[in-house]
């Protein structure tokens, strides 16, 4: 984008330098979302550094269930931040970091529920700890 003459700043937050991780999560906006949507399912201090939550997802020994719906939480947010940013470039329309996180909120609860997790034995409970980890915000 640097090379076709386009501003590399970001659209959510003002900063110059728009990059990967500065979108995932150092952007105060992403940042908001991404505490917002993941709840309480990390159970420990949230860090902005890409690397650093990359590696706390690969190695962190969690629940099943939690496992679950933190991979659902960070793919959605990463998508949904994306949209956000393209929306705000393209279109001109922008949402809070509440609208936003609360429309990842749905999509994941939709996920769940389509998937029909329920149905599984082994995953019957993943609809109850989604709803459990909401109860805190």
């Amino acid at each position: 984008m640097r090379v076709w003459g386009e501003s590399q700043s970001c659209l959510l937050c003002g900063e110059p330098d728009e990059t990967r991780d500065h979108l995932c999560f150092v952007c105060p906006y992403s940042f908001m979302v991404w505490i917002k949507v993941v709840g309480d399912l990390l159970n420990m201090d949230l860090n902005p550094d890409w690397t650093a939550t990359i590696q706390r997802l690969i190695t962190h020994p969690f629940a099943r269930y939690d496992y679950i719906l933190i991979r659902l939480c960070f793919q959605a947010t990463i998508y949904y931040i994306w949209r956000e940013r393209n929306e705000r470039r393209h279109n001109n329309i922008y949402r809070t970091h509440s609208q936003l996180a609360r429309t990842i909120e749905r999509v994941i609860r939709s996920r769940i529920v389509s998937l029909r997790y329920f149905e599984n034995t082994k995953l019957r409970g993943l609809i109850q700890r989604w709803f459990s980890s909401r109860q805190n915000q």
